[in-house]
C-alpha cells in the first residue's frame, strides 16, 4: 500500500456518520485515480455503536477493493501516541492523517501523492477553516475562511506550523523520529520543528480540505493547553522571542514534569516572563484582549500600533515581529 491513512478516534460517534461517508466516497475516488491506501482507524475505548460503525465501513472499503481498512482498538492514549501506532502498523512509504471531525479533498491526496513520488519529502495545502457562527445568539450560519498553507521550509515561527492536511514521506519520519506523545494538541507542530532541517517541502495547489471548528477541537482552541504546549516547543529550540504569556502553574508544572528531556537551563530573564511575580496578571491580560469581540479587538491592537494605547497582545507580537 503506497499511502497510509491515519485516524485516532476518540469518543467521536456523533461525527461517524459523516466521517464513514466521506471516507468511503475519498476512497472510491481515490483507488479510481490508481492510488492504494491503507486506512487505519485507531479508536480509542472505543464505544460499542463505535465499534459497529467502524467495522462497517472497513467491510465496505475492503470489500469493493478501494484500498485496505484494518481497525485498532485501544485503551485510551494521546492523539501522537496514536499516530505513532499507526505508523508503526503500516509499511507505506507515505502518510498522512485524517481527524474524524474534518473533510480530506481527494484531489490533494492525489496531488500530494505524485508530488512526495517526485521527491518531496513532505507536502502540505491549504485549507478551508468551517465554523458555526451564531448571530444574535439565536441564527447560526457557517462561516467558510481560507487559510493559507503557513509552513515556511527555511525558518520555524509560531504562524508557520503545518496544516491540518500534510503528507510526508515515511524517511522523514525515520529520520526524524516519532511524534512526542507527551504532547496532546501541538505535537505535529513539535515534529514539524524538528524535522526542518530534512525537509524537501513542496506547496501543493489543490484545497487539503475542511477544518471544522467546533469548540471541542484540541488544536485552534486558544486554551491553556495549546498555549504551554506551543511555548515547550519553542523554549526546546531556544526561540526566546516566541515565548507567550500561559498560565504559569501550569506552564511550570508541564515544563518541570514532561517538557524537558534534554534539560536545557532557561536563563532567568526568561523563566521570570514565563512564571515569575508578573507572569500571572501578564497571562489574565493577555487571555482577556485575546478573547475580545473581533471590533474592539481590532480598535485596541490600531490603537496599540499608534503608541495609543498598551496591549499585552501587541507588546507580545512585536517580540517574534509577527501580525497579531
Amino acid at each position: 500500500m503506497p499511502i497510509a491513512v491515519i485516524s485516532s478516534l476518540y469518543r467521536c460517534e456523533r461525527h461517524l456518520p459523516a466521517f464513514t461517508a466521506a471516507v468511503f466516497g475519498f476512497a472510491k475516488r481515490v483507488s479510481e485515480s490508481g492510488i492504494s491506501v491503507h486506512f487505519v482507524p485507531i479508536v480509542n475505548e472505543a464505544t460499542r455503536r463505535e465499534r459497529e460503525q467502524i467495522e462497517q465501513l472497513a467491510s465496505e472499503i475492503n470489500s469493493h477493493y478501494f484500498g485496505r481498512m484494518t481497525p485498532q482498538y485501544v485503551p485510551r492514549e494521546t492523539l501522537y501516541a496514536s499516530w505513532n501506532r499507526g505508523l508503526a502498523l503500516s509499511q507505506a512509504p507515505y502518510f498522512t492523517f485524517w481527524n474524524a471531525d474534518d473533510f480530506r479533498a481527494a484531489a490533494a491526496l492525489i496531488e500530494g501523492y505524485r508530488a512526495l513520488q517526485s521527491g518531496a519529502n513532505l507536502v502540505d495545502f491549504d485549507y478551508t477553516r468551517v465554523k458555526q457562527v451564531k448571530r444574535f445568539g439565536l441564527f447560526a450560519r457557517e462561516e467558510r475562511i481560507a487559510v493559507p498553507c503557513m509552513f515556511d521550509g527555511e525558518r520555524f515561527t509560531r504562524r508557520n506550523g503545518i496544516g491540518p492536511f500534510f503528507m510526508a514521506r515515511r524517511t522523514l519520519y525515520a529520520a526524524v523520529g516519532p511524534f512526542d506523545a507527551n504532547f496532546e494538541v501541538a505535537g505535529d507542530t513539535e515534529w514539524a520543528s524538528r524535522a526542518l532541517p530534512r525537509v524537501k517541502f513542496q506547496r501543493g495547489s489543490a484545497d487539503g480540505g475542511d477544518f471544522v471548528v467546533h469548540g471541542d477541537n484540541l488544536s485552534n482552541s486558544g486554551g491553556d493547553r495549546e498555549d504551554i504546549e506551543v511555548n515547550i516547543i519553542f523554549i526546546r529550540r531556544r526561540a526566546w522571542d516566541q515565548l507567550r504569556p500561559a498560565n504559569p502553574r501550569a506552564m511550570r508544572e508541564a515544563w518541570e514534569s514532561w517538557g524537558n528531556p534534554e534539560q536545557i537551563a532557561i536563563p532567568p530573564e526568561q523563566a521570570a516572563f514565563l512564571w515569575g511575580s508578573a507572569a500571572e496578571r501578564r497571562w489574565k491580560r493577555y487571555q482577556s484582549e485575546r478573547n475580545q469581540a473581533p471590533a474592539l479587538r481590532r480598535l485596541r491592537l490600531a490603537l496599540a500600533a499608534r503608541g495609543l494605547m498598551h496591549s499585552v497582545e501587541w507588546s507580545m507580537a512585536q517580540r517574534g515581529r509577527e501580525r497579531p
